[in-house]
Protein backbone atom coordinates (compact mmCIF):
# COMPACT_ATOMS: atom_id res chain seq x y z
CA UNK A 1 0.00 0.00 0.00
CA UNK A 2 1.15 3.64 -0.41
CA UNK A 3 2.50 5.60 2.50
CA UNK A 4 0.64 6.69 5.61
CA UNK A 5 0.80 10.28 6.85
CA UNK A 6 0.19 10.84 10.57
CA UNK A 7 -0.49 14.46 11.55
CA UNK A 8 -0.46 15.86 15.08
CA UNK A 9 -2.25 19.22 14.73
CA UNK A 10 -1.53 20.06 18.39
CA UNK A 11 2.24 19.83 17.91
CA UNK A 12 3.91 23.23 18.16
CA UNK A 13 2.89 25.52 15.33
CA UNK A 14 1.99 22.55 13.06
CA UNK A 15 2.11 24.54 9.86
CA UNK A 16 1.00 21.65 7.64
CA UNK A 17 -2.62 21.99 6.48
CA UNK A 18 -4.23 18.73 5.41
CA UNK A 19 -4.76 19.97 1.85
CA UNK A 20 -1.03 20.72 1.50
CA UNK A 21 -0.14 17.30 2.90
CA UNK A 22 -2.53 15.60 0.47
CA UNK A 23 -0.84 17.40 -2.42
CA UNK A 24 2.62 16.52 -1.11
CA UNK A 25 1.80 12.84 -0.54
CA UNK A 26 -0.66 11.77 -3.27
CA UNK A 27 -2.39 8.37 -2.87
CA UNK A 28 -1.36 8.29 0.80
CA UNK A 29 -3.76 7.93 3.70
CA UNK A 30 -3.71 11.01 5.94
CA UNK A 31 -4.73 10.71 9.60
CA UNK A 32 -5.04 13.66 11.96
CA UNK A 33 -4.57 12.52 15.54
CA UNK A 34 -4.26 14.03 19.00
CA UNK A 35 -1.08 13.70 21.11
CA UNK A 36 -2.22 10.52 22.83
CA UNK A 37 -3.22 8.81 19.57
CA UNK A 38 0.11 9.09 17.73
CA UNK A 39 1.45 5.81 19.13
CA UNK A 40 -1.54 3.58 18.24
CA UNK A 41 -1.78 5.17 14.79
CA UNK A 42 1.87 4.41 14.00
CA UNK A 43 1.53 0.91 15.48
CA UNK A 44 -1.40 0.29 13.14
CA UNK A 45 0.69 1.57 10.23
CA UNK A 46 3.40 -0.98 11.04
CA UNK A 47 0.80 -3.76 10.90
CA UNK A 48 -0.56 -2.46 7.56
CA UNK A 49 2.94 -2.50 6.01
CA UNK A 50 2.80 0.71 3.95
CA UNK A 51 5.71 1.91 1.83
CA UNK A 52 6.65 4.48 4.49
CA UNK A 53 5.24 6.45 7.43
CA UNK A 54 5.37 10.23 7.23
CA UNK A 55 4.87 12.03 10.54
CA UNK A 56 3.95 15.72 10.65
CA UNK A 57 4.64 17.31 13.99
CA UNK A 58 7.39 18.44 16.31
CA UNK A 59 10.30 16.53 17.78
CA UNK A 60 8.15 15.05 20.55
CA UNK A 61 5.76 13.57 17.99
CA UNK A 62 8.65 12.23 15.92
CA UNK A 63 10.19 10.70 19.07
CA UNK A 64 7.00 8.74 19.67
CA UNK A 65 6.96 7.46 16.08
CA UNK A 66 10.68 6.64 16.10
CA UNK A 67 10.27 4.41 19.13
CA UNK A 68 7.76 2.27 17.24
CA UNK A 69 9.59 2.22 13.90
CA UNK A 70 12.98 1.43 15.45
CA UNK A 71 14.54 -1.85 14.31
CA UNK A 72 11.88 -2.38 11.63
CA UNK A 73 12.20 -2.13 7.84
CA UNK A 74 9.55 0.61 7.75
CA UNK A 75 11.08 4.03 7.03
CA UNK A 76 10.13 7.35 8.62
CA UNK A 77 9.65 10.56 6.66
CA UNK A 78 9.91 13.48 9.12
CA UNK A 79 7.61 16.35 8.11
CA UNK A 80 8.75 19.59 9.83
CA UNK A 81 5.50 20.85 11.34
CA UNK A 82 6.49 21.68 14.90
CA UNK A 83 8.13 24.66 16.54
CA UNK A 84 11.84 23.99 16.07
CA UNK A 85 12.04 20.79 14.02
CA UNK A 86 15.61 19.96 15.06
CA UNK A 87 15.52 16.35 13.89
CA UNK A 88 13.92 16.96 10.48
CA UNK A 89 16.34 19.79 9.79
CA UNK A 90 19.37 17.71 10.72
CA UNK A 91 18.47 14.91 8.30
CA UNK A 92 18.12 17.47 5.52
CA UNK A 93 14.35 18.03 5.47
CA UNK A 94 13.74 21.75 5.92
CA UNK A 95 10.27 22.08 4.44
CA UNK A 96 7.14 20.24 3.34
CA UNK A 97 8.55 20.28 -0.19
CA UNK A 98 11.67 18.45 1.01
CA UNK A 99 9.50 15.89 2.81
CA UNK A 100 7.44 15.35 -0.35
CA UNK A 101 10.61 14.40 -2.28
CA UNK A 102 11.88 12.05 0.42
CA UNK A 103 9.84 8.92 -0.52
CA UNK A 104 11.63 8.80 -3.89
CA UNK A 105 14.97 9.61 -2.29
CA UNK A 106 17.39 7.59 -0.18
CA UNK A 107 17.08 5.41 2.92
CA UNK A 108 19.46 6.40 5.72
CA UNK A 109 20.25 4.71 9.00
CA UNK A 110 20.12 7.00 12.04
CA UNK A 111 21.11 6.33 15.64
CA UNK A 112 18.62 6.58 18.49
CA UNK A 113 19.30 7.30 22.14
CA UNK A 114 17.51 5.27 24.79
CA UNK A 115 17.09 5.59 28.54
CA UNK A 116 15.28 2.94 30.60
CA UNK A 117 13.37 1.79 27.52
CA UNK A 118 12.36 5.29 26.33
CA UNK A 119 13.92 6.47 23.06
CA UNK A 120 14.98 10.00 22.17
CA UNK A 121 15.96 11.37 18.79
CA UNK A 122 17.71 14.56 19.94
CA UNK A 123 18.59 14.67 23.63
CA UNK A 124 17.63 13.91 27.20
CA UNK A 125 18.11 16.21 30.18
CA UNK A 126 17.69 16.14 33.95
CA UNK A 127 17.99 18.84 36.59
CA UNK A 128 17.38 22.42 35.56
CA UNK A 129 16.63 21.51 31.93
CA UNK A 130 13.30 19.71 32.50
CA UNK A 131 12.28 22.42 34.99
CA UNK A 132 12.78 25.03 32.28
CA UNK A 133 10.75 22.92 29.84
CA UNK A 134 7.87 22.51 32.30
CA UNK A 135 7.83 26.20 33.27
CA UNK A 136 8.02 27.25 29.62
CA UNK A 137 5.05 25.05 28.67
CA UNK A 138 2.98 26.57 31.47
CA UNK A 139 3.89 30.11 30.40
CA UNK A 140 3.13 29.39 26.72
CA UNK A 141 -0.58 29.65 27.55
CA UNK A 142 -0.16 33.39 28.11
CA UNK A 143 2.90 34.44 26.07
CA UNK A 144 4.81 33.49 22.90
CA UNK A 145 7.16 30.51 23.15
CA UNK A 146 10.34 32.59 22.84
CA UNK A 147 9.30 34.84 25.73
CA UNK A 148 8.17 31.82 27.74
CA UNK A 149 11.60 30.23 27.30
CA UNK A 150 13.40 33.41 28.39
CA UNK A 151 11.15 33.75 31.44
CA UNK A 152 11.75 30.12 32.42
CA UNK A 153 15.54 30.41 32.10
CA UNK A 154 15.59 33.63 34.13
CA UNK A 155 13.47 32.12 36.90
CA UNK A 156 15.63 29.02 37.16
CA UNK A 157 18.89 30.96 37.10
CA UNK A 158 17.70 32.47 40.39
CA UNK A 159 16.54 29.19 41.92
CA UNK A 160 18.82 26.38 40.74
CA UNK A 161 18.36 23.18 42.71
CA UNK A 162 21.34 20.92 43.10
CA UNK A 163 21.14 17.15 42.96
CA UNK A 164 23.68 14.35 43.29
CA UNK A 165 24.47 12.18 40.31
CA UNK A 166 26.86 9.23 40.36
CA UNK A 167 28.61 8.30 37.12
CA UNK A 168 31.08 5.43 36.82
CA UNK A 169 31.67 5.39 40.57
CA UNK A 170 32.17 9.16 40.91
CA UNK A 171 29.55 11.42 42.49
CA UNK A 172 28.89 15.05 41.60
CA UNK A 173 26.63 17.75 42.91
CA UNK A 174 25.09 19.03 39.69
CA UNK A 175 22.71 21.57 38.24
CA UNK A 176 22.07 19.67 35.03
CA UNK A 177 22.87 16.53 33.05
CA UNK A 178 22.49 16.58 29.26
CA UNK A 179 22.74 13.44 27.11
CA UNK A 180 22.70 13.98 23.36
CA UNK A 181 22.04 11.45 20.63
CA UNK A 182 25.17 11.96 18.53
CA UNK A 183 27.98 14.52 18.64
CA UNK A 184 27.09 18.13 19.37
CA UNK A 185 29.43 21.15 19.45
CA UNK A 186 32.01 21.61 22.18
CA UNK A 187 30.25 24.39 24.09
CA UNK A 188 28.15 23.13 26.99
CA UNK A 189 25.02 24.74 25.56
CA UNK A 190 25.92 24.31 21.89
CA UNK A 191 23.11 21.82 21.47
CA UNK A 192 21.22 23.21 18.49
CA UNK A 193 23.00 21.21 15.80
CA UNK A 194 24.95 17.95 15.64
CA UNK A 195 28.02 17.00 13.70
CA UNK A 196 26.62 13.52 13.08
CA UNK A 197 23.65 11.28 13.78
CA UNK A 198 25.33 7.98 12.98
CA UNK A 199 28.52 8.04 15.07
CA UNK A 200 27.34 5.50 17.64
CA UNK A 201 27.95 7.80 20.60
CA UNK A 202 26.05 9.65 23.28
CA UNK A 203 27.25 13.17 24.11
CA UNK A 204 27.17 13.49 27.92
CA UNK A 205 27.50 16.88 29.65
CA UNK A 206 27.30 17.58 33.38
CA UNK A 207 27.07 21.09 34.81
CA UNK A 208 28.64 20.75 38.26
CA UNK A 209 27.47 22.45 41.44
CA UNK A 210 30.06 21.11 43.89
CA UNK A 211 32.74 23.82 43.76
CA UNK A 212 33.18 26.90 45.92
CA UNK A 213 30.77 29.67 44.88
CA UNK A 214 29.33 27.25 42.33
CA UNK A 215 26.26 29.34 41.57
CA UNK A 216 28.20 32.56 40.96
CA UNK A 217 30.88 30.77 38.95
CA UNK A 218 28.26 29.08 36.78
CA UNK A 219 26.39 32.32 36.07
CA UNK A 220 29.67 34.13 35.34
CA UNK A 221 30.79 31.38 32.96
CA UNK A 222 27.44 31.52 31.18
CA UNK A 223 27.59 35.30 30.81
CA UNK A 224 31.13 35.14 29.40
CA UNK A 225 30.39 32.12 27.19
CA UNK A 226 33.22 30.14 28.76
CA UNK A 227 31.42 27.23 30.41
CA UNK A 228 33.25 24.66 28.27
CA UNK A 229 36.64 25.83 29.64
CA UNK A 230 35.36 25.91 33.22
CA UNK A 231 35.94 23.15 35.79
CA UNK A 232 32.20 23.42 36.37
CA UNK A 233 31.56 21.38 33.20
CA UNK A 234 32.22 17.68 32.50
CA UNK A 235 32.11 16.27 28.96
CA UNK A 236 32.13 12.65 27.84
CA UNK A 237 31.33 10.52 24.77
CA UNK A 238 30.12 6.99 25.38
CA UNK A 239 28.00 4.30 23.76
CA UNK A 240 26.35 3.43 27.08
CA UNK A 241 26.35 4.94 30.56
CA UNK A 242 24.52 4.51 33.86
CA UNK A 243 23.60 7.52 36.01
CA UNK A 244 22.32 7.14 39.57
CA UNK A 245 20.40 10.11 40.96
CA UNK A 246 19.80 10.82 44.65
CA UNK A 247 16.07 10.09 44.47
CA UNK A 248 14.02 7.03 43.46
CA UNK A 249 12.34 8.80 40.52
CA UNK A 250 13.53 11.64 38.35
CA UNK A 251 11.95 13.86 35.70
CA UNK A 252 13.75 13.47 32.37
CA UNK A 253 13.13 15.79 29.43
CA UNK A 254 13.14 13.67 26.27
CA UNK A 255 13.11 15.85 23.15
CA UNK A 256 11.31 18.54 25.12
CA UNK A 257 8.73 16.27 26.76
CA UNK A 258 8.89 15.40 30.47
CA UNK A 259 8.88 11.70 31.40
CA UNK A 260 9.29 10.42 34.97
CA UNK A 261 11.73 7.49 35.19
CA UNK A 262 13.20 5.44 38.00
CA UNK A 263 16.85 5.75 39.00
CA UNK A 264 19.33 4.46 37.97
CA UNK A 265 19.08 5.83 34.44
CA UNK A 266 20.73 3.54 31.90
CA UNK A 267 21.46 5.38 28.66
CA UNK A 268 22.58 3.60 25.51
CA UNK A 269 23.04 4.37 21.85
CA UNK A 270 20.99 2.19 19.51
CA UNK A 271 23.22 2.45 16.49
CA UNK A 272 21.45 2.59 13.12
CA UNK A 273 18.14 1.68 14.75
CA UNK A 274 15.97 4.04 12.70
CA UNK A 275 15.57 4.24 8.93
CA UNK A 276 14.61 7.63 7.50
CA UNK A 277 13.86 8.64 3.93
CA UNK A 278 15.54 11.83 2.72
CA UNK A 279 15.64 13.65 -0.63
CA UNK A 280 18.36 12.55 -3.04
CA UNK A 281 19.86 16.04 -3.06
CA UNK A 282 19.79 16.59 0.70
CA UNK A 283 22.70 18.82 1.48
CA UNK A 284 21.29 21.00 4.18
CA UNK A 285 23.58 22.04 7.03
CA UNK A 286 23.44 19.44 9.73
CA UNK A 287 22.49 16.57 7.45
CA UNK A 288 24.33 13.48 8.68
CA UNK A 289 27.09 13.14 6.15
CA UNK A 290 28.25 9.65 5.50
CA UNK A 291 25.20 8.04 7.08
CA UNK A 292 24.83 4.38 6.30
CA UNK A 293 22.37 3.55 3.56
CA UNK A 294 19.92 0.80 4.44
Amino acid sequence: MPGVVVVNPDSGSCEAPEADLAAAFPRCRIHQVADGAVRPEVEQAVRDEPEFVAVAGGDGTLRCAAGILADTDLALVPVPAGTRNHFAREVGILSLEDAARAPSGRRRRIDLGEVNGEVFINNAGIGVYPRIVRRRKADERRMPKVLATLAAVWADLRSFRRFTVTVEGRSYKAWMVFVGNGRYGRSLFDVGQRGSLDSGVLDVRILRADRTLARLRTVAALLMGQVEQSPMAVFNEVSEIELTVDRPEVDVALDGEIVRLRSPLVFRCRRGALTVLVPDDDGAPGAPGGATEA
